[in-house]
């Protein structure tokens, strides 16, 4: 009996059900009975729920294996199709709160968000009731979650957006608020990582360099130098530490991958 396929050919021959094992030459996809594999057993690619239904697992694959989702997927065109985005419970509740939250700012994309909502809400809601899984589902907080936002999104959407978007503010507002927090601790050395999420590069002083928001540091006597170049109106094309170039200044300093505002070089010229 033949056991090792191409790629299109293992896909094929698994979709028959037709023998217990087969294979590609590397070994990239193989299948033992009614379960396919990408790149070994950690990622089932493909399984039969029964013998005219595939549950096809395309979350969080990676390139190659996009390749062999398309390939498993054609091959089982002829079955009912399942895919785990839009049947597993995280997937869908985390894709389900990525999309609504794409929707109130939406304007010429708004009806292709909506059908995108619909159309996730209802493969989950058909294979929950295909596999007879809403008794288990009941007591699964994000299970509930999506039953709560499908009400919503059904019945209510004008209330459920406007929900989002205040909620979108609160964050927005927190994580501001985080940020100022954590600079200041970052500028007192009382932490040593700084996640910087803004346009702009933020500076200090620890020990003996000048240290910026991306973790990069340079020589105290570096820093002075390129002060001095910078009050004689000639560090446009100067090389820091002789491994970034100055690309620009007026308020902003564009020094490698770094935009450092005029105001954080005057805070390290004060402290030096």
């Amino acid at each position: 009996m033949k056991t090792i396929f191409t790629n299109s050919e293992i896909c094929h021959i698994f979709n028959q059900q037709t023998q217990e094992y087969g294979k590609t030459p590397n070994g990239s996809m193989y299948f033992y009975n009614n379960k396919l594999y990408s790149y070994g057993s950690h990622y089932l690619l493909c399984e039969f729920i029964d013998s005219n239904t595939v549950l096809i697992n395309n979350k969080g694959y990676s390139n190659t294996t996009a390749k062999h989702i398309n390939y498993v997927t054609a091959a089982t065109s002829d079955k009912r199709q399942f895919f785990t985005e839009s049947s597993d419970t995280t997937a869908v509740y985390n894709n389900l709160k990525e999309l609504l939250n794409k929707l109130p700012r939406a304007t010429k994309r708004k009806d292709f968000y909506l059908m995108q909502i619909d159309r996730l809400l209802k493969s989950y809601f058909s294979f929950i009731d295909y596999t007879k899984t809403k008794t288990i589902l009941k007591k699964n907080k994000e299970h509930r979650a999506i039953l709560k936002l499908s009400n919503d999104f059904y019945n209510n959407l004008d209330n459920l957006q406007k929900t989002i978007k205040e909620q979108q503010i609160k964050q927005a507002i927190k994580a501001k608020e985080a940020i100022k927090s954590n600079l200041k601790k970052w500028k007192r050395n009382e932490i040593n990582y700084f996640k910087n999420t803004t346009v702009t590069d933020y500076l200090r002083l620890k020990n003996d360099f000048i240290e910026t928001s991306q973790s990069v540091k340079i020589p105290i006597s570096e820093g002075k130098r390129l002060l001095n170049l910078i009050e004689n109106k000639s560090i446009l094309g100067q090389r820091v530490d002789n491994r970034f170039i100055v690309k620009s200044f007026d308020t902003i300093l564009k020094v490698g991958c770094h935009n450092i505002d005029i105001k954080e070089i005057n805070y390290i010229k004060n402290l030096i």
